[in-house]
């Protein structure tokens, strides 16, 4: 599968959320939209939900591509509370760095940060949510291998509906 950008004004190495996400394989995608691992694990889970079509500003989404969207929460959710006991979720639009740059090339995604009430055990490694109840902490990272990135892509997977 080709790496986002299917808009053909718009050369792969132009978008900086192309560049960012990790290439390879992701948790699921749909018609709309690719789930992938975030490789930063600071919250346990965390993912990207990356829009396939090349759009910058949540109105130019169509209806079937938020309804699609809507059927992802769900299923995600369900899925990352089922395999390590996630209470809430923290999702994210911001689009800001796109701006950093001229001309600017915003891709619309989203972060999704699992939040924990107490510390999870995975893969022999402690994940912890020290701030749980209140904003997330932007700063929170925790890199994991490509061993344990994979393993928490595979519990996900394994808890999906």
């Amino acid at each position: 599968m080709a790496r986002f950008c299917y808009d053909l004004h718009m050369k792969l190495d132009e978008c900086g959320i192309c560049q960012l996400l990790p290439n390879g394989d992701p948790i699921f995608d749909t018609q709309y939209w690719e789930v992938i691992i975030a490789p930063d694990q600071g919250y346990l889970g965390r993912c990207y939900v990356t829009l396939k079509e090349h759009k910058g500003d949540l109105a130019e989404l169509t209806k079937d591509e938020w309804l699609d969207y809507a059927e992802i929460v769900k299923k995600l959710e369900a899925a990352i509370r089922s395999a390590f006991g996630a209470v809430v979720f923290n999702w994210g639009c911001l689009m800001n760095n796109a701006f950093q740059v001229s001309p600017a090339t915003p891709h619309i995604h989203w972060h999704l940060r699992p939040r924990y009430e107490k510390s999870i055990s995975f893969d022999g490694i402690e994940f912890e949510d020290p701030l749980f109840g209140y904003h997330y902490d932007r700063g929170q990272s925790q890199k994991v291998s490509e061993e344990t990135l994979k393993s928490i892509q595979a519990k996900i997977k394994e808890n999906l509906n």
